[in-house]
């Protein structure tokens, strides 16, 4: 506003809002007597009067607003209203819009809050009387509205400053096309919540009155998907007679939003109820595609952006998709039908758009019905293959009847062959079955008693030697077997008979539940013979398939997601306390479902025991492993193998607490598995194994090296496919050996293993790299033994290079070891000095881990010491040292004492990580019953 304007506007004001408080009758002379001569003054105060009259009747209630309005000050009053201003929500050409709340009976036991919006009229740059009457007008329209999506007028007035305001419902909701982007709304959903849109302009056309500004940003949607429409500040009252806005209603090009605006409205000419339709079909266009027809106003300038919408390209939404490479899933579902609805909208010349926002709503619901649309002239073919998707269910019926009819002799045929193929498939399996227990039968096992296993063996070997049975069948046959072996703990023999199905699988469509099915045995057969690197891929894979298959396979499913953690917790990745997390999760699902499989739970309930050794909570392992195995005796017989598996579980998680406890009880546990299953197999392999580790860690050299002599010769059958295995068990009896004195022994035993040592290293698995650098230090051991100096320091140096700069932290006893070695070496060269620095390294070693009395390196350091002092002293002051080892010695033979911490990788177990990560590694290794 110029100066002039405004000092007019402030003088005019206060004489204009006293003769508002005055009859009519007196108005005109209190006007001219306050006006004197000022002929201009004198109609800028009437026309404020006329204004004021024209807005709110003959009473002006005032606006009582907080002082601080945002960004200005506003002067307070009294008012019944009671309004008072929150904040501001937004600002456009025709005035501020702020979020209020007005209070109806304040201080009165029936006060009502109410929260509205409130447009203030500002007129700042606009000269004349046009914003007050744009303003008076918008409230005439809004007042004459009624429509659930058009938010309603509330109250309308002036404010003590005597600037005017409506009070409108407020609509907490978001702008139509963001709601809709941000739900990821499919296409007809969008169509629907537009209809709605439509029905709301329609209603406002039936009352003459076109609101000139469609956008989305004047469509907003509330959280329960209902949209209002907003801002009637430009709209205009249609004449009564010729449908069209009067000549001097013609748009305020300050006000109307170019994107949106018609090409009649950028002429300037009277404006219709289609400059409607084609704000509509823009809005509508930006739903489809999520752009606009012809660009954005802040992209491109406003005379381009008003040139393109006179004359230039119009594209249809699908094809505005196909250029702009979207991904969007909108892509796929503009229709034909829905190009021609918006491009109809769109059509620059009134006559050619659609008659009114009615007839637009009708095409919608006829595309949303499958009928065909007026704004589209399809062929017949068109109009049938509508009427086909409308009565897909009676035609369909009537299609499949004829098919029936017409090819009733060939289905007739085909369910004859079916019923062939299964009767033949049901006399397949039954005839294997039949002849493979009789072959279980002492008369044809010469009078001697046959083990499952055994049973087991014969079968697979008579079933890999058939391929007269049809692939499904011997599918069906080989996973049956499969699982029985897994069952048994024999994952070795397992392997091929569900290799061989996986690979049958390809020659025949198998669906995807009994793909997944056998996905599912060959991970657990895997995980059975301790190859960890296979069977974690598997099972995912299978638990991919399973979901997929049809029906509800959530036990399956629940299965195979605990073998899974049960592998996971001696790979890499996963955290022990991440494996806890998710097992008391499926522990409280199944304990929520009172018909779910116990076996289900007892599974969790072993894995969770595992976890919590690996994570030191030896109290916590020991109960979850006691319920386990309490809860299997409940569940299954007295000689089941089963029990066999969570009595070893117990056996290891209570190694720390109650050594000789869990001593017994893998006593028992190899027994009750040799009588029941027999000497083989992995996961009597896998007992032989940590059970001699354990007693090598108590000092029981003899029974140690029988328990490990015994796995050897297991673990050479199925070594193909999991050699770190018995690599691991090679290394753990050579260093037993040189225990016992066998020096010459354990150097036959590793020598020859040597490069498979070394290749299996270059896979950068944790536990082949460990086994090298064990091997590697048993090796130096043996060569201290034969005095052989030279090839010590060679074999201690080779393993402190594998082990690299994590050394210290990763392998921490393997790492004093090794230093020690060196040192012992390097004293047997009779290198003093060098001697010493190994010492000292090995002492910084035990000092920046803050090892205890029997930690990883005070042993050895004490010992080194004690020799190092020897050979500079001879024997003087030297006894009382390697007595003090000798008492640190002993304190080490019980594996309680010196075990620090859990090992949650797939590296082996030493006398630290037995109890903790070597319980994860012997439960992956040797669980029969997952």
């Amino acid at each position: 506003m110029n100066e002039e304007c405004r000092t007019r506007y402030l003088r005019a004001k206060p004489i204009a809002l006293a003769a508002l408080d005055l009859v009519e009758a007196e108005r005109e002379q209190y006007v001219t007597a306050n006006c004197g001569d000022d002929e201009v003054l004198r109609k800028e105060v009437r026309w404020m009067l006329e204004a004021a009259e024209a807005t709110v009747g003959t009473t002006l209630p005032r606006l009582a607003v907080a002082s601080a309005v945002i960004g200005s000050t506003v002067n307070t009053a009294a008012s019944s209203s009671g309004y008072r201003i929150l904040r501001q929500l937004g600002e456009g050409g025709g005035g501020v819009v702020y979020l209020a709340e007005r209070s109806l009976g304040e201080g009165t036991p029936d006060e009502l809050r109410q929260q509205v919006a409130i447009k203030l009229l500002h007129t700042k740059g606009v000269p004349g009387r046009e914003p007050l009457k744009r303003f008076a007008e918008e409230r005439r329209i809004l007042a004459t509205l009624n429509h659930p999506n058009i938010a309603h007028l509330i109250d309308g007035g002036t404010t003590s400053d005597g600037r005017s305001f409506l009070a409108l419902e407020y609509v907490q909701g978001e702008r139509i096309d963001r709601w809709c982007e941000h739900r990821q709304l499919p296409l007809r959903e969008r169509v629907a919540l537009f209809l709605k849109v439509c029905a709301a302009v329609h209603y406002a056309h039936q009352r003459l009155v076109i609101h000139r500004d469609l956008k989305p940003s004047n469509i907003l949607v509330t959280d329960e998907g209902e949209p209002k429409l907003l801002d009637f500040g430009i709209a205009r009252l249609l004449d009564h007679v010729g449908g069209v806005a009067a000549v001097q209603t013609r748009t305020d090009m300050r006000t109307l939003t170019l994107a949106y605006a018609s090409p009649e409205q950028l002429r300037g000419r009277p404006l219709g109820t289609s400059a409607d339709v084609w704000s509509l079909g823009v809005v509508l266009y930006q739903l489809v595609c999520g752009m606009r027809p012809f660009g954005d106003a802040e992209e491109i300038s406003p005379v381009s952006l008003s040139l393109a919408i006179d004359t230039g390209k119009l594209l249809p939404p699908s094809r505005r998709l196909r250029q702009s490479g979207s991904a969007t899933p909108l892509r796929r579902e503009v229709s034909a039908d829905l190009d021609a609805i918006v491009m109809k909208a769109l059509r620059r010349d009134p006559c050619d758009r659609y008659a009114g926002v009615d007839a637009l709503a009708d095409d919608l619901q006829r595309f949303l019905a499958a009928r065909p649309v007026r704004a589209r002239h399809g062929a017949a073919w068109y109009r049938a293959r509508l009427y086909l998707r409308r009565h897909a269910v009676g035609v369909g019926a009537a299609m499949l009847v004829l098919a029936l009819l017409a090819g009733f002799a060939v289905q007739r045929m085909q369910q004859l062959r079916r019923l062939e193929l299964e009767r033949d498939k049901t006399a397949a399996i039954a005839g294997f079955l039949q002849n493979l227990f009789e072959n279980a039968d002492p008369t044809h096992a010469h009078g001697s008693n046959i083990t499952v296993r055994e049973v087991l063996d014969r079968g697979a070997a008579t079933l890999m030697s058939r391929h007269d049975i049809a692939a499904p069948v011997r599918v069906s046959l080989l996973l049956s077997m499969g699982r029985s072996y897994n069952q048994l703990g024999l994952g070795g023999q397992a392997i091929p008979l569900l290799a061989e199905a996986r690979k049958l699988q390809t020659f025949y469509d198998a669906a995807p539940l009994e793909r997944g099915q056998v996905l599912a045995a060959l991970g657990r057969a895997y995980s059975t013979v301790m190859n960890l690197n296979t069977a974690i891929p598997l099972d995912r894979a299978a638990i991919n398939l399973l979901a997929q298959a049809p029906g509800d396979h959530a036990d399956e499913i629940l299965r195979v997601r605990i073998n899974l953690l049960y592998n996971e917790l001696g790979g890499p990745g996963a955290t022990p306390e991440a494996i806890v997390r998710e097992t008391r999760q499926i522990l409280a699902q199944l304990d929520a479902a009172p018909s779910s499989d116990r076996e289900l739970h007892l599974q969790a309930q072993a894995v969770l025991a595992m976890a919590q050794a690996a994570m030191d909570d030896d109290a916590g392992s020991i109960a979850s492993a006691q319920a386990a195995l309490g809860e299997a005796r409940h569940l299954y017989a007295k000689d089941d193998p089963a029990l066999v598996y969570y009595r070893f579980v117990l056996a290891l998680v209570s190694m720390r607490r109650d050594p000789a406890g869990a001593m017994q009880l893998f006593r028992r546990s190899i027994a009750d598995y040799d009588r029941q299953v027999g000497s083989v197999g992995p996961s009597m392999s896998g007992m032989l194994t940590y059970f001699g580790m354990a007693l090598m860690q108590a000092g029981d050299l003899p029974d140690a090296c029988d328990a490990l002599e015994r796995s050897v010769k297991l673990a050479r059958s199925f070594a193909q496919v999991s050699p770190d295995f018995e690599l691991y068990t090679l290394t753990g009896l050579a260093k037993v050996y040189v225990g016992l004195g066998r020096a010459a022994d354990a150097t036959a035993l590793l020598q020859p293993q040597l490069e498979r040592l070394d290749q299996r290293a270059l896979t950068g698995l944790p536990w082949a790299r460990e086994n090298r650098v064990n091997a590697l230090i048993a090796l130096g051991q043996a060569d201290l033994a034969r005095d052989d100096a030279a090839s010590a320091t060679r074999d201690f140096g080779a393993a402190m290079a594998q082990m690299g700069t994590q050394g210290p932290r990763e392998m921490p006893e393997a790492w004093a070891g090794t230093l020690a070695g060196l040192g012992e070496a390097a004293l047997l060269d009779r290198q003093m000095d060098r001697a010493g620095q190994w010492l000292a390294q090995l002492l910084a070693f035990n000092r920046a881990g803050k090892a205890g009395p029997s930690g990883p390196g005070v042993v050895e350091a004490t010992l080194l010491d004690a020799k190092l002092r020897q050979a500079r002293n001879g024997a003087v002051a030297v006894a009382d040292l390697a007595g003090r080892a000798r008492g640190t010695t002993s304190g080490s033979d019980n594996c309680q004492a010196t075990a620090t911490g859990p090992v949650v990788d797939s590296s082996p177990p030493t006398c630290h990580d037995s109890a903790a990560g070597g319980a994860a590694k012997v439960l992956r290794e040797t669980g029969a019953k997952h």
